[in-house]
């Protein structure tokens, strides 16, 4: 038989057990649910990235090119200044007779003139033509004799150095002359003949020159003027 106690104990053994089990039954004390996340609409256009600012990348630094050179035989700006204006310079030199006879009566060095127009100009070794004129002047004691080479003349370049040209040539010339002399009684008044000269001279740039030249003169009034003419020209 059963003792009062024991039935208190076996009903409250029984009370544990129902009880965890209404409490599971029981959907007041369930945990809530998490909420529900609607989801997007499907027209609804993907919202765009954020923006990164993109740093661009370093540029090298730009390489200076070294100034041009003028290509060879390139005049340099002055030279094409000066070549566009008109240009102009005097010849001046001696002229000294071969002959006696000559340096006797009119003196052994006369007076050389020449204008000269235009650049000198670089002479190249194909050759340059110009135009030539001087004019031979002496007067002495009462004589004198003037002579006026006027042609053309050829130049050629043999040398070069820097703006320097070394050059050799030839003239083909008609000679005015006029000659008075008191002692062989000569008057001539304006004589006119061909002749030649040979030459060689130094161009400086375009702006200056020496030059040789020796003039083959046919005789006027039985006088030969043919002789050496030592010339320096200068361009303004």
């Amino acid at each position: 038989m059963t003792t009062r106690p024991t039935k208190t104990l076996l009903a409250a053994l029984l009370l544990a057990l129902a009880l965890p089990a209404a409490h599971a039954q029981n959907p007041a004390d369930a945990p809530p649910a998490p909420p529900a996340v609607a989801p997007a609409p499907a027209d609804t256009p993907p919202a765009p990235p954020a923006a990164v600012e993109a740093t661009p990348p370093a540029l090298p630094p730009l390489a200076t090119a070294p100034p041009s050179s003028p290509a060879p035989g390139t005049p340099p700006p002055s030279a094409e200044k000066k070549r566009s204006r008109f240009r102009i310079g005097p010849e001046v030199g001696l002229y000294l007779p071969t002959s006696s006879k000559a340096r006797s009566e009119f003196g052994s060095s006369w007076l050389s003139l020449g204008l000269g127009l235009g650049d000198i100009g670089r002479v190249t070794p194909k050759g340059q033509t110009s135009f030539d004129l001087q004019i031979l002047y002496q007067s002495r004691d009462g004589n004198h004799a003037f002579l006026a080479p006027v042609g053309v003349a050829y130049r050629t370049g043999i040398s070069q150095s820097g703006a320097n040209t070394t050059y050799v040539g030839a003239t083909a010339d008609v000679y005015f002359a006029d000659l008075r002399s008191g002692t062989y009684n000569v008057h001539s008044g304006i004589r006119t003949s061909g002749g030649v000269s040979v030459l060689i001279g130094e161009n400086f740039g375009d702006s200056g020159f020496l030059e040789a030249r020796y003039l083959f003169v046919p005789k006027i009034q039985s006088f030969d003027l043919s002789g050496l003419n030592l010339t320096a020209g200068y361009r303004f």
